[in-house]
């Protein structure tokens, strides 16, 4: 008889130190996982999770040397619709929740202690996306398809413009003044915008259309 499948995860850190100490500590506690040997490039932790094999679970730092934890995160789930993904920063988290939720990440955390670490590991690994000041995150399969949709749904030129704008700071009232719109209708093309791009609200929206410049 087989043995059941025994989970794998990966860490991606390119602080070598940090690595280390994330691997030591889910190596002696692990949450029914087996931890792979750990890599400190972006490059490579794109390989390995759009290979033949990928990982059951990413956990990956934000901020890589190579390529923007960020980057690796959504080019992976552009292609991955299992593998699970989870974010780490030692910096505010708040500054990258929305940005995480948008590259198809199921959750962010700080590394702050090892209980953080775990807790959250255990979490995810067992399907179970995590939240953060209302943002929801989603399961893999569902960040995957609202990605892939949204490639498919392109702004029309109206919206553009709009989004444009409004990304560079001008008013509802403003980019109506310009455009000789309401600032009615300017709030209904930010929210088609929204919902074509798959951002949350219209705050995310401009974190959304920067990252696809």
């Amino acid at each position: 008889m087989e043995k059941d499948h025994e989970a794998t995860l990966l860490v991606m850190d390119n602080d070598r130190l940090s690595l280390a100490i994330i691997t030591s500590i889910l190596s002696k506690h692990p949450p029914h996982l087996h931890v792979l040997n750990p890599i400190d490039n972006g490059k490579l932790a794109i390989q390995a999770c759009t290979g033949h094999h990928p990982p059951d679970l990413l956990l990956a730092d934000i901020s890589m040397t190579d390529i923007n934890g960020l980057t690796v995160c959504k080019t992976i789930r552009r292609d991955n619709m299992t593998t699970k993904i989870l974010m780490m920063s030692s910096f505010d988290i708040g500054r990258y929740a929305q940005a995480a939720f948008d590259a198809g990440a199921q959750g962010i955390i700080h590394k702050d202690s090892p209980q953080t670490i775990l807790t959250a590991v255990r979490r995810v690994a067992a399907g179970q996306p995590l939240s953060y000041e209302g943002i929801r995150f989603q399961t893999p399969r569902d960040s995957f398809l609202r990605i892939k949709e949204a490639k498919t749904r392109e702004l029309s030129p109206r919206e553009v413009e709009v989004v444009e704008l409004w990304s560079q700071g001008y008013s509802l009232q403003e980019i109506g003044e310009r455009l000789s719109l309401s600032p009615t209708t300017v709030r209904t093309h930010l929210q088609h915008s929204c919902d074509k791009l798959g951002a949350a609200n219209n705050r995310a929206l401009i974190s959304v259309w920067m990252a696809r410049q």
